[in-house]
């Protein structure tokens, strides 16, 4: 059976940014599909059980709200659920939002339902059409086989860039070195007495202890350990692996080496980090979370200088609160640059531009920017932000031919966005 679906935005990867964008395409009035390959929503905030929203909030002292719009009405969707999110200060002194995964998936189906944006759930695009700078159709697949799907602008929220990719548009994987960030395979844990000291420092005295009694797997000693108020349940971020690749062989070498780390962590944990003694191990996952592998080449390029010197600029159509944060080590815990406290930088519509398809807006951490630039703008308090932008975005050209600026910006501030 030949299956044709028609939108006027069509957005690929429904995960944090993904979702912003969908939201914003519909409420600008546009006709919208979202398309995810997993069985549930939430990207790497769901699928890879990572548990903290960094990047609602600009970091340092006095910390200023610098994402609102559809990364808020999520947040307002989790209250509506129970008490499923906390605002808490890190180990590293930034204010972020701790959150129920589990919770996540409903909030974000409950936002969709209401904002009345389509979405096909098990479904993977696998091919785009593309004639000239336009991209008319791709080619999706599902367990009944093929299908089209057709529309007037598209977002690519995949997080690797995939629909940019097999549209034949200009990508970027790394720095000048040719290297990405390390990727963490996060787990939870379950029946831990989050009264004892859950930091940094914590789980480097125990690590450092089961790598002095021959615990195999241990990629490094430093790693951060997310708790929830009056919960016994904690995610884990330790198990780290540089990416080599995208390739079926990549991802499977990738994740049979991060569970086999997970194994040895929980271990040593529950031997020698006090309140762990009788922690069991709940979720591995379920899949690797990647900060970086392709990236955008946009119409205009984000750089380091513009992050640092925290740039204002007139065509913004989002504000990214976070600095820098560099794991170019996987052995090693994050490298911070620092910026000005309660300070934020603009980001510009050209980074959200393709610079080949003319129809064709990236979102999340997939944005045009530089190496540094870069480990700003991904965190997904900031992809919330993008993705938003880069859904009204695409729903100004599809409904009115082209995505102006003004259009844009003055129908984000209608959606309450921060600009």
């Amino acid at each position: 059976m030949d299956r044709t679906y028609t939108y006027d935005v069509v957005v690929g990867g429904g995960g944090t940014a993904g979702v912003a964008a969908a939201v914003g395409a519909s409420c600008a009035g546009a006709s919208t599909l979202l398309i995810e390959r997993n069985a549930y929503l939430g990207g790497e905030a769901t699928h890879s059980g990572i548990g903290a929203f960094c990047g609602f909030f600009s970091c340092g002292e006095n910390p200023i709200q610098v994402v609102a719009g559809a990364g808020e009405m999520v947040l307002k969707e989790m209250e509506a659920l129970g008490p499923t999110i906390d605002i808490v200060i890190s180990d590293t002194g930034n204010k972020n939002i701790i959150y129920q995964p589990e919770y996540l998936k409903c909030a974000m189906e409950n936002l969709l339902d209401k904002k009345e944006v389509n979405c096909f759930l098990h479904a993977r695009v696998i091919d785009a059409n593309t004639t000239g700078r336009t991209i008319p159709s791709i080619l999706c697949v599902d367990d009944e086989g093929l299908f089209t799907v057709t529309a007037s602008a598209f977002v690519d929220a995949t997080g690797d860039a995939n629909l940019a990719h097999m549209a034949g548009a200009r990508t970027v994987w790394g720095g000048r070195d040719g290297k990405v960030q390390a990727a963490t395979l996060p787990f939870r844990l379950c029946g831990v007495d989050t009264s004892q000291d859950m930091s940094s420092a914590a789980v480097e005295r125990a690590i450092k202890k089961a790598r002095e009694a021959g615990f195999p797997h241990l990629a490094k000693e430093k790693g951060v350990i997310l708790k929830k108020i009056n919960s016994h349940i904690v995610s884990v971020l330790l198990p780290s692996v540089i990416p080599q690749g995208m390739t079926t062989q990549d991802l499977t070498a990738m994740e049979k080496s991060t569970r086999k780390q997970v194994l040895s962590y929980v271990q040593a944990l529950r031997t020698y980090m006090p309140g762990m003694e009788n922690c069991e191990l709940a979720v591995i996952g379920p899949s690797i979370g990647f900060r970086e592998t392709r990236r955008l080449v946009g119409g205009e390029t984000i750089t380091a200088d513009d992050v640092l010197s925290r740039r204002r600029r007139s065509d913004s159509v989002a504000r990214g609160g976070w600095k820098p944060e560099i794991h170019k080590d996987a052995s090693q815990m994050g490298v911070f640059l620092d910026v000005a406290a309660s300070s934020y930088f603009d980001i510009p519509l050209g980074a959200l531009q393709s610079a080949d398809i003319d129809n064709l807006y990236g979102a999340g951490r997939m944005v045009s920017s530089d190496e540094t630039a870069f480990a700003a703008v991904r965190v997904m308090g900031t992809c919330f932000a993008t993705g938003h932008a880069a859904g009204v975005a695409a729903a100004c050209q599809a409904l009115r031919g082209s995505a102006q600026i003004d259009d844009v910006r003055a129908e984000l501030l209608r959606q309450n966005a921060l600009v």
